[in-house]
């Protein structure tokens, strides 16, 4: 039991450390996150195999590559010019959030949903000042929509990826347990349109 008593204490140290940095925001939460597994890894409460799998899942790596083309979407500006034409000109700003939502449900569908919401942030505050409706009307129905629409498919959301990548790692020869692409569509696409 003394063995444990360390660790315990060491762990109490290491989050009261990481809750306090992402609190303050002074340094990016990728850091901390990092920090705080290296200093579990460099203790031994974590081995080092432990502590680096989840960087191999297939999910994440997904989720990452995401990422990387989200933020060039958003740079170039490679989209606003197509969003302006599909979204229009709506009336007032329930209208703009309709308008909205339904194109970000269907793509977060087909295309993780967090990846979506970053591209889309900011043609959705260039969008919205453009049409006169504060981006704080539209940013809430973004996130909402994209959330809802990743609900639908098995690759709309990272949670869904990473998952499945942990249930075929549990269970890597049992067929009977496999999840498809449209298998959440069931219980998905009727929450997604009822909300």
């Amino acid at each position: 039991m003394a063995g444990e008593t360390w660790e315990v204490v060491y762990m109490c140290f290491v989050l009261a450390f990481m809750f306090a940095a992402l609190i303050s925001d002074r340094v990016g939460a990728d850091m901390v996150m990092m920090t705080s597994l290296t200093l579990c890894m460099a203790s031994g409460i974590i081995s080092i195999e432990e502590g680096l799998v989840g960087f191999s899942n297939e999910g994440l790596l997904t989720v990452l590559v995401l990422f990387v083309v989200a933020a060039g979407i958003g740079h170039t500006g490679a989209l606003d010019w197509y969003m302006g034409r599909l979204l229009g000109r709506p009336k007032n700003t329930t209208d703009g959030q309709l308008r909205l939502m339904l194109p970000v449900a269907i793509v977060s569908a087909f295309l993780n949903n967090t990846p979506v919401v970053a591209v889309m942030i900011p043609i959705v505050q260039r969008w919205g000042q453009n049409v006169g409706i504060s981006h704080q009307q539209l940013l809430v129905p973004l996130s909402f929509a994209s959330i809802l629409g990743g609900t639908c498919t098995l690759i709309g959301t990272s949670t869904n990826l990473v998952v499945v990548g942990l249930l075929n790692d549990r269970y890597p020869d049992n067929s009977d347990i496999n999840i498809g692409l449209f298998d959440l569509g069931l219980y998905g696409v009727p929450i997604a349109l009822i909300s």
